[in-house]
């Protein structure tokens, strides 16, 4: 039987409180505060291994929750350091999550670093779903940074333009109607060009038509089919948009000026991550790629947070489960709900990378594409998220073995 030293640790900016316990729940040393920085683990390493010799331990677990970025650097100390790799090392970082509904088993219990660090030394000697053991993985963690900053960055920009389409229907209310649309981008060259050098709608219509069939063709480099027709459509939409009161027209310029600006800004910034990730990704063998509507970015996210199916056993069930692709059963004697929801529990980039990737399989692969169309006519509403979601929980499986096989992605015969 093994006899592990349990370690739990509440970690801060500034410091971490330590509280050692066995495999009993008996603390086996008094809790103690350490300096999060490097003497600081120096002196947590040297108590601990002190306390393994004393109390004869034949490992050492240590848990922590992973709070922004406190907690890294204190593990990946602990994970190189030689001194305490003469044991056996297990090293979890807990979602918060873990340990404060475990806290919620105890009657009546304080708010404390100590206590903290007794809470998670505790659900450590209980062992049940614990999280993979911490590793620096140098192959794996370049990507997932990038990866996990272009999420961030998204978002960001989904974000911006939204409050920019707020501002734009102050400005010219009509403009984004779909059946009047006169840009089939709101956000492309021509359409900010538009919204950018034009001050209201008064303006728009007062110019020449001819003048603004030249202007459109112009700024949208010759490529629209017939500009006349794009020039009809915006006049249309300044005829019918509501007047916009002068007072109001210079700040609602100079906002939705900005926000352009700032939304430009962001495309380029999501441009010059793709290729630092594609840049990344070529150190990385793997055949993902081959999947229709894959790319570096939708192979570096799946892959970096995967980090090897071989965590998983090569189970791809394991591996949706990670991801929060799993519906909860409901069931009570011989009641069984209909409805069951997704558990969104588990590793929300790893999901949005599968789903991102699967919109993209959907639309280049028969298959996909089927499937998809079906789940989606399967119910009336949120018909597009559940179909989506669905596909990805599909994607995952030729994912699993594809980076199990490394054989490259091969259609079925029909």
């Amino acid at each position: 039987m093994s006899n592990p030293l349990l370690v739990g640790v509440d970690l801060h900016r500034k410091t971490n409180t330590v509280c050692l316990m066995d495999g009993q729940g008996r603390e086996v040393a008094p809790r103690f505060t350490v300096e999060n920085n490097r003497p600081g683990t120096e002196a947590f390493i040297h108590q601990v291994a002190r306390r393994v010799v004393a109390g004869d331990f034949d490992a050492i677990h240590i848990a922590a929750e992973a709070t922004g970025w406190f907690w890294w650097h204190f593990f990946q100390t602990l994970d190189q350091d030689p001194f305490l790799n003469q044991w056996p090392l297990a090293l979890y970082p807990f979602n918060p999550r873990l340990t404060a509904h475990f806290k919620k088993t105890y009657v009546d219990l304080d708010h404390s670093d100590p206590l903290d660090a007794f809470v998670a030394a505790d659900r450590l000697r209980l062992g049940r779903d614990l999280p993979a053991p911490f590793h620096y993985e140098e192959l794996y963690l370049p990507v997932r940074l990038l990866t996990r900053y272009r999420f961030h960055l998204v978002h960001n920009l989904a974000k911006e333009k939204a409050y920019c389409l707020a501002f734009l229907y102050l400005k010219i209310s009509e403009y984004t109607r779909k059946d009047k649309r006169p840009f089939s981008s709101v956000f492309g060259a021509a359409s900010r060009a538009v919204l950018q050098e034009f001050a209201s709608i008064e303006e728009i219509a007062a110019i020449p038509f001819d003048e603004l069939v030249e202007f459109i063709d112009c700024k949208g480099k010759r490529r629209f089919p017939d500009p006349a027709e794009n020039a009809r459509k915006l006049l249309q939409v300044a005829r019918d948009s509501y007047h916009l009161p002068e007072a109001l027209t210079r700040p609602i310029n100079l906002i939705l000026g900005m926000s352009l600006k700032h939304i430009s800004f962001l495309e380029r910034q999501e441009k010059r991550l793709a290729s630092a990730i594609a840049e990344r990704m070529e150190l990385i063998p793997h055949t993902l790629d081959t999947i229709p509507g894959f790319g570096p970015v939708f192979s570096g996210g799946i892959i970096a947070e995967i980090a090897g199916v071989e965590r998983f056993d090569y189970n791809q069930a394991k591996v949706a489960k990670y991801a929060g692709l799993k519906w909860r059963k409901h069931r009570s004697a011989d009641f069984e709900a209909d409805e069951t929801r997704l558990t969104r529990t588990g590793n929300r980039y790893l999901r949005y990378y599968l789903c991102e990737a699967a919109n993209q399989v959907r639309m280049r692969d028969p298959e996909y594409a089927a499937y998809y169309d079906r789940k989606f006519h399967e119910v009336r509403k949120h018909q597009h998220k559940r179909a989506i979601v669905l596909t990805a929980r599909k994607l995952v499986r030729l994912v699993v073995r594809l980076l199990t096989t490394n054989q490259p992605y091969r259609p079925r015969r029909r």
